[in-house]
């Protein structure tokens, strides 16, 4: 069984996705809150500064932008024109080539991302994927979804965690299928070496020695023909 995994951030888009939602959530609901994004950089800069993680990071984005509570009805057609956007006018040229190769090769196409599921999985099916491992959200009793994350932020090993629990619920032994996995970030290295390919997406300098390290390929999204370049 042939399965390919994508990363979404930088790896099929070409810009992050978070705060881009945030943003554009805010903006057609409650545009004042706007007024915080200074907040919300100087929030990112405590992160880059390690002072706390991705998970509280995210939880008090989302609460700042969003509400702590937020009834999916109101939000289904921000998300859905959101998906539409991404898709449509910020995927990268060469993931667009390496997507339909990939399909056209019959393998199972995955979206494995730490973004919030209830907008990558709008993105995971308009790209076709046949299934969408995402950072999911604490639901209230009356089906509202809520700022605070359920379990951990599907980052780094946790997204390995969640692709074999994946792999297991849908019965697919490991040494049965050939795994192919994209990323642009060296977080992601414990699926790179998981998989048996895996890609190096416009990598920094960092990156790329790391991939010439650990045998991993390297490929240029940026362009429809996605130069790669396999130590």
């Amino acid at each position: 069984m042939n399965i390919a995994i994508y990363d979404l951030d930088k790896t099929l888009t070409r810009r992050p996705t978070f705060t881009r939602f945030l943003l554009y959530y805010a903006r057609r609901t409650t545009p004042f809150r706007l007024a915080w994004l200074p907040i919300w950089i100087m929030a990112m800069v405590g992160y880059k500064l390690r002072l706390y993680g991705r998970k509280p990071l995210k939880q008090f984005g989302i609460r700042m932008f969003m509400g702590r509570e937020i009834c999916p009805a109101s939000m289904s057609k921000i998300t859905v024109s959101f998906a539409d956007n991404v898709f449509n006018r910020g995927f990268q040229p060469g993931a667009i080539a390496h997507l339909h190769a990939d399909r056209a090769r019959g393998a199972l196409l995955v979206l494995a991302t730490a973004a919030p599921e209830f907008y990558a999985q709008l993105i995971g099916d308009l790209a076709g994927f046949h299934a969408v491992i995402a950072t999911r959200h604490i639901l209230t009793p009356s089906g509202a979804l809520t700022h605070r994350i359920e379990g951990e932020n599907c980052y780094a090993g946790e997204k390995l965690r969640r692709i074999e629990e994946w792999l297991s619920q849908q019965n697919i032994d490991r040494k049965d299928a050939h795994i192919v996995f994209y990323s642009d970030d060296i977080s992601d290295s414990p699926t790179l070496n998981f998989a048996d390919e895996g890609y190096a997406i416009n990598p920094s300098k960092k990156f790329a020695e790391a991939a010439a390290k650990a045998s991993w390929g390297v490929l240029d999204f940026r362009h429809a023909e996605g130069i790669s370049n396999t130590p």
